[in-house]
């Protein structure tokens, strides 16, 4: 109960405000019961948990340059148990005040919030600041306390310290390069009882340059002060020869102990130094006049063997983009060594169709993905799954929708899903009228 009101409380603040000294931008709602049943080796079990999600954007409060934003969402389980032990749970993705002068390139937050700032991907508990500076400069800063997730199983804790602060400095030069370095410190992680976690430590720098406006090359480097190794390279390379034409280049390279160090759930902090993943990739998308054309090549090398993907898509739309359908095939063919234990071989084929329909007062989509795999998983030959969705807008932001959704797999022998949506989305003009 503790936990649960504890994920409120942003929402109970929120609501503290009084509705005369904000005006609301935006409002998402969601809610959704699913009634599925699980036929897993014989043994059957009905679920029905119903979800509700929301989201609210609020700005100007009392005229300033505040604004609030929240989204969270919350699960009450009508049958059976459909995730862990317990029959409800929570959270709040963020919901933090925001603070933008009207004369400067600033912002400051205060609450739970995300930071994507070169290397750092983190969600925070706290403060965060960040400012354009003269001559191309540009700085930011945050910290506060971690944001935990569940334990780990047989700890009492997630494996992350409790504290985490950590910012960016950046010079731009005109809209042709940018360079920043940036790093993320988290304090000391608990000892685990089963598990192998590891400080959550990282410092490196990003790229970006468009040396024309058909030429943008774009990635970072990231350092693992506790291994002292290089824990990851991601860059992409976007070329437009033609408006119609993309063609992209990619390499990515783990260095699999130092990438992983800190998910305890896996034992990041226990894998090999020597370890290490790489992939590299080509694609190429081509717009036409009703549609886009994409194929794609990936090779993957681990320290298990090698892999191959490739595979394309297609898309299309028709009547004033009211219909839309598309299709793609993907094989991916890989080494014995990627096989999951009591299996022959890794590789299979991915087919995918799908069709779809959007109008001032109805909905609906097809959809049917399946998997064929070179060698039987569990004695099945192949998964498939198929989902035939509908629904009616009963007003311009109201929606009232649902999906059934059949299937097979080496996992369940039958899986049918249904799923009731009930959706609100509604944004507004300053005056308080709707766009």
């Amino acid at each position: 109960m503790k936990v649960f009101l504890c994920r409120l409380l942003p929402l109970s603040t929120l609501l503290t405000i009084p509705a005369s000294s904000w005006a609301l931008t935006s409002v998402e709602s969601t809610t959704i019961l699913r009634l599925e049943q699980r036929d897993a080796a014989g043994s059957k079990k009905d679920v029905a948990p119903l979800t509700q999600f929301l989201g609210l954007d609020l700005d100007r409060l009392s005229g300033s340059s505040l604004s609030l934003h929240f989204y969270g969402w919350g699960r009450l389980d009508l049958a059976e148990k459909s995730y862990n032990t317990d029959q409800g749970g929570g959270s709040v993705t963020y919901g933090y005040l925001q603070y933008r002068p009207r004369d400067a390139n600033a912002e400051l937050r205060l609450g739970r919030f995300f930071v994507h700032e070169g290397i750092v991907n983190e969600q925070v508990d706290g403060v965060g600041a960040r400012s354009d500076l003269p001559f191309g400069l540009a700085i930011s800063a945050f910290g506060g306390a971690t944001v935990h997730t569940v334990n780990l199983p047989g700890e009492e804790s997630d494996g992350k310290g409790d504290g985490l602060f950590g910012g960016r400095v950046s010079y731009r030069y005109r809209g042709v390069v940018e360079v920043g370095l940036s790093g993320v410190y988290e304090s000391a992680a608990p000892s685990l009882a089963t598990h192998a976690g590891g400080n959550h430590r990282l410092v490196g720098g990003d790229l970006w340059l468009a040396p024309h406006s058909a030429v943008e090359l774009t990635g970072h480097s990231s350092y693992n002060t506790e291994t002292s190794q290089v824990a990851e390279h991601s860059y992409l390379l976007n070329v437009r020869p033609v408006q119609e034409l993309t063609v992209s280049a990619r390499y990515e390279e783990e260095r699999d102990r130092s990438y992983f160090y800190t998910w305890a759930l896996f034992s990041g902090a226990a894998l090999d130094p020597a370890d290490r993943s790489r992939s590299i990739g080509a694609s190429a998308s081509y717009r036409i006049r009703k549609g886009e054309l994409f194929a794609e090549y990936r090779r993957y090398k681990r320290e298990l063997g090698t892999a191959d993907r490739f595979g394309g898509e297609a898309k299309f739309s028709f009547a004033d983009n009211r219909v839309r359908a598309g299709g793609g095939y993907h094989y991916l063919r890989a080494d014995q060594s990627f096989a999951i234990s009591g299996t022959q071989s890794p590789s299979y084929h991915a087919v995918r169709g799908y069709l779809m329909t959007d109008t001032p007062s109805y909905f609906g989509a097809l959809d049917l993905t399946a998997y064929l795999f070179k060698e039987k998983i569990f004695g099945r030959k192949s998964a498939w799954e198929g989902t035939a969705s509908g629904g009616y807008h009963l007003t311009r932001a109201l929606a009232l929708s649902g999906d059934v959704a059949y299937g097979s797999n080496p996992q369940f022998s039958d899986e049918v899903r249904a799923v009731v949506r009930l959706t609100y989305n509604m944004a507004y003009d300053g005056k308080g009228g709707t766009k």
